[in-house]
């Protein structure tokens, strides 16, 4: 007999019954009908409790006397197996017995996307093994570096030199009033490391204050997640240039008075910021013309011209760390396409929809990313 045939099973999670003639299979937002007026297809589901393979199924219907053929139950395992309600119980977590039970809970939903072939174990082994660097803690970066923790990711390079202060404690959860003038990465390493001691935490206490400083913290890692914007208009460019030297995916945006706003940029994959810029100057010359005075002023030696940002509302940075943690999970496990990529989305507080409010290509052009190295993919 072939070895490490599956054993298929109906998933744990979903609900499975009886009402009449018919076999009902309870998924996420919908629900599988099945006729079964003579009990067939009860007994079928019966047996698939993943403690048999498919011959093995086959074997024990034709002793209860169904007359069924090894194609015929190949076919219907297939069919289930295609409808999602399907995991493999032969399968080995490769996890041990503490962090089945820490992410039992991420385990439950990962199984919505997995099947005969891809186990949930796998998928969360996949965020588990994740390289990520978060560069800054502050409102946005100490909701992310909380809940990437809680996802599983366990391999994450923390950026920050700033220190806490009165007005961070509105939306900045990893602090607390006794932390009042702490480096932000010493308090946020002890906070993750209680909450979690198994996380492998690099901690870096640095500015990043051009293209090289920038490459210097995001080589190696798979992700990098920018929540900083400093110094404004200058940062984002030499984030972008280093995520593409290092083939590294980036996910960045941030709060914007009343709204998200958040983008993916794949290098060899999506455009990058270069090629969003030079779209911008083909077709909103306004747009581009603004971007270039305000890159003048930050560049000036003279007082800044960039009011204080006074708005930076919870709720909004919560909603945008839900977002960007989907796009996360995404990209790490697979299980579906980040929404973001090329393109930049927001959802406004006012009416919560999420919108696409631009999309760019690659450029053959692009004087960052034209010959980019291949974007770094999780294990």
């Amino acid at each position: 007999m072939p070895q490490n045939q599956p054993k298929p099973r109906i998933k744990p999670t979903l609900p499975v019954y009886r009402m009449g003639d018919q076999i009902y299979i309870q998924l996420s937002g919908k629900c599988v009908e099945l006729a079964d007026p003579d009990g067939a297809v009860e007994q079928f589901v019966g047996l698939l409790d993943g403690t048999r393979t498919v011959p093995e199924v086959h074997r024990a219907l034709r002793a209860a006397g169904r007359d069924v053929t090894p194609a015929e139950v190949e076919a219907g395992v297939a069919r289930f197996d295609r409808a999602g309600l399907l995991e493999d119980g032969a399968v080995e977590p490769g996890l041990d017995a503490h962090d089945q039970e820490r992410w039992k809970r991420n385990l439950g939903f990962l199984e919505n996307y997995s099947d005969l072939s891809t186990s949930k174990y796998e998928l969360q082994r996949k965020l588990r093994d994740y390289r990520v660097v978060l560069l800054g803690l502050g409102g946005v970066g100490s909701h992310l570096l909380f809940d990437l923790v809680g996802l599983g990711v366990r391999d994450i390079r923390i950026v920050d030199f700033d220190t806490v202060e009165l007005s961070n404690l509105n939306r900045q959860i990893l602090y607390r009033e006794a932390d009042l003038g702490r480096a932000k990465i010493e308090v946020a390493a002890e906070r993750i490391l209680a909450y979690d001691p198994l996380v492998k935490l690099d901690t870096r206490a640095t500015y990043i204050g051009c293209a090289d400083e920038a490459l210097a913290v995001v080589e190696g890692r798979e992700l990098v997640l920018s929540a900083v914007d400093m110094p404004k208009m200058q940062v984002v460019n030499w984030i972008n240039q280093a995520c593409v030297k290092a083939g590294a995916t980036l996910i960045t945006g941030g709060v914007d008075s009343r709204r998200i706003a958040y983008y993916t940029m794949i290098p060899g994959v999506t455009g990058c910021v270069e090629c969003w810029k030079a779209d911008v100057a083909e077709h909103d010359r306004l747009s581009a013309d603004l971007a270039v005075k305000k890159t003048e002023w930050a560049d000036a030696t003279a007082e800044p011209r960039f009011p204080e940002d006074m708005s930076a509302f919870g709720a909004l940075v919560t909603l945008y760390t839900a977002h960007v943690l989907a796009e996360v999970v995404r990209l790490a496990t697979g299980i579906a396409p980040p929404l973001s990529q090329g393109r930049l989305l927001e959802v406004y507080f006012d009416d919560g929809v999420p919108r696409e409010a631009e999309r760019w290509s690659r450029r053959p052009d692009c004087p960052v990313c034209a010959r980019p190295r291949a974007a770094r993919t999780a294990a």
